[in-house]
Formats: C-alpha cells, sequence, structure tokens
C-alpha cells in the first residue's frame, strides 16, 4: 500500500481569512495578506514546510461528461450561478470562475457530501478528514484524505475504496443529499455564494474544507438539473 505524503509550506497569513499565495514562474505571488519574511520576494530560498503521512481516496470526473452536462443546462447554469453576490468572498467567485462555476459547485458539493458519508462509512469523524480540489481545464477531481495527528489514518480510508464499497458509499451519499432537514428553506436560498447548502446537509468543518465552505449547491447533484439525477 502506497502511503500519502502531504508537505505544506507557509507564505504568509491574515487573521481574518485564508490568503491565497500562488508561486508563478518561481515567484510568490501574493494578492493579500502578511509574508512573514522581511527580505524581497525574488530573494526568499527557504520557507516554513512539514510534511504528513497518512491515506485518502481520489476519484475524478470525466472532464468531457462534465462539459456536456455544462452546455446542456447552459441557460440554467447562466441564471443560477453567474447573477451571485460578490460582497461576500469575491477571490473565491474569481478563482472557481476561471473555468466554469458550474463544474466547480459541482465538484466541491460533492466534496463535502462525500465527507459527510464516510463519517458513518469509516468512522472518522468528518473534522480528521480534508479535501484537495483539482480543478482546471483539463482536470475535474477530489482527494479526501486524513493525516497522522487526525483522529484517523488507520487504514480506514483505504478500504473504503474498494470499488463495491466506494460506489455504495457515493450512492448512499447522493440520495442523503436529496433531502435536508433544513428544507424548504436550504433549497431555495438564491442571493448567496453558497445556494442550496447549510449545516445539516453539506457544510463541514472549516478546517476540513478548501475554500472556506464556499461555492456549495446540492442541487446541482440532485435536482432535475443535477449531474447524479438519474442514480
Amino acid at each position: 500500500m502506497e502511503t500519502l505524503s502531504i508537505t505544506q509550506a507557509q507564505l504568509g497569513f491574515l487573521r481574518g481569512s485564508m490568503p491565497i499565495p500562488r508561486i508563478e514562474n518561481g515567484q510568490i505571488i501574493r494578492d493579500s495578506g502578511q509574508k512573514i519574511y522581511n527580505c524581497a520576494d525574488d530573494e526568499v530560498r527557504l520557507l516554513p514546510a512539514y510534511r504528513s503521512y497518512g491515506e485518502g481516496i481520489f476519484i475524478e470526473f470525466n472532464r468531457a461528461k462534465i462539459e456536456e452536462w455544462v452546455a446542456t443546462n447552459k441557460d440554467t447554469f447562466t441564471r443560477r450561478y453567474e447573477n451571485l453576490r460578490t460582497d461576500i468572498g469575491t477571490d473565491i467567485l474569481e478563482d472557481v470562475s476561471r473555468y466554469g462555476r458550474a463544474a466547480f459547485y459541482l465538484l466541491h458539493t460533492f466534496s463535502h457530501i462525500l465527507i459527510k458519508e464516510l463519517e458513518f462509512a469509516c468512522g472518522y469523524p468528518s473534522a480528521s478528514l480534508q479535501e484537495r480540489l483539482y480543478y482546471s481545464d483539463r482536470m475535474c477531481g477530489v482527494l479526501i484524505y486524513t493525516t497522522d495527528g487526525a483522529e484517523g489514518s488507520m487504514g480506514g480510508l483505504v478500504w473504503q475504496g474498494q470499488p463495491d464499497l466506494i460506489s455504495r458509499t457515493i450512492i448512499s451519499a447522493i440520495n442523503r443529499a436529496k433531502n435536508c432537514s433544513s428544507d424548504p428553506l436550504c433549497s431555495i436560498e438564491e442571493d448567496q455564494i453558497n445556494l442550496a447548502a447549510c449545516f445539516s446537509c453539506c457544510i463541514i468543518s472549516e478546517t476540513s474544507c478548501e475554500k472556506r465552505n464556499l461555492c456549495l449547491d446540492r442541487l446541482s447533484l440532485i435536482w432535475d438539473f443535477g449531474y447524479f439525477k438519474d442514480v
């Protein structure tokens, strides 16, 4: 069994929200946030980093099928995702818009309902599971993982990754997403960055989510325009 390793480097920090620095052409690009070093960016040779080991499940969507789904429901997605409020989390909206908002809402929401379902399937608390989203013009996938120091990393996720088990887990997660204890209020929200999403169905621990629990829409999975509507 291969071991999953996660390497994290600290580039900067904010007290109110998470900074999203990036590296382009070997240079650190930071739109906001406090840097952790005193020298100029082009003089940085070392950054504080640590590596942890654990286990995970990676699921890749067929990008061609995603594009076909978006094209089929283009008018619906234009009305639903292009007129969202921009006074909250504009940095995230710009990030997800780069390769299509509808596809990102699908991927991110699927990741969250899968984390919630794995809590029942393998016994790890959802706070000990984390997501890593792989989203571009060529890929659309999600990694659900846990590392040493968390409550898991004892083989439960790897065991759930077997084809017969993970297929049952995914189908159960989708069926569970069809109903929310906060419906109908949860399903009719249309003026936030989060649409049909609440703590009862999609929102998970802040430490587990890569996008601050934003850009979630349960209906992108199971409604009449949902990607999994026929499951």
